[in-house]
């Protein structure tokens, strides 16, 4: 994945989106904004992203939700690819399980298009569930795959830090 990529916060109007009622009846209400920004590389913009925490704040031991709204098409394939090879590079999971988690990942993710949106539920000791707009799509109950998948936006050794300190609420983040 290129290394230039950039972060910009994503207007108000994106806060009010509340969460998708099959997923508010399995994660329950009580979410808050911890931080928020767009994904871009270059000139493109692919997806506003929010995290959502029970606090507000992050604590990786605690659900919290990631909530990505797409701004264009995206195939599941590209989606995928790019979701494997940042795990491969951050988590170095051995090569079996990176298959499996490729194969599950292929069977939940959708293609995507302009306005779609995409949920991650994550649960630390559990897995991750996810949801698009209108059903569930499916989980990956392991807390290495949480863990790793997570990392793409929240470890420090992620390609977009501005975009993590955006999410993780960081004072003076980039506006």
């Amino acid at each position: 994945m290129p290394s230039s990529l950039t972060f910009e916060e994503f207007s108000s109007e994106s806060k009010s989106e509340e969460l998708p009622r099959h997923l508010y009846e399995q994660a329950g209400g009580g979410w808050a904004l911890c931080g928020q920004g767009i994904f871009s590389w270059s000139v493109f913009k692919f997806y506003n992203i929010r995290l959502l925490t029970p606090s507000g704040r992050f604590d990786p031991t605690q659900p919290y939700v990631l909530d990505l709204s797409y701004l264009r098409k995206l195939s599941a394939q590209q989606i995928v690819a790019i979701t494997l090879q940042e795990i491969e590079r951050l988590a170095s999971p051995e090569a079996e399980q990176a298959a499996n988690w490729r194969q599950t990942l292929e069977s939940i993710v959708p293609d995507v298009s302009l306005g779609d949106r995409l949920f991650g539920w994550f649960k630390p000791d559990e897995g991750v569930y996810f949801f698009s707009a209108h059903r569930a799509l499916g989980s990956i109950l392991d807390p290495g795959f949480a863990r790793a998948f997570s990392a793409i936006w929240l470890d420090p050794r992620t390609q977009r830090p501005a975009l993590r300190e955006a999410l993780l609420g960081a004072e003076g983040a980039p506006a």
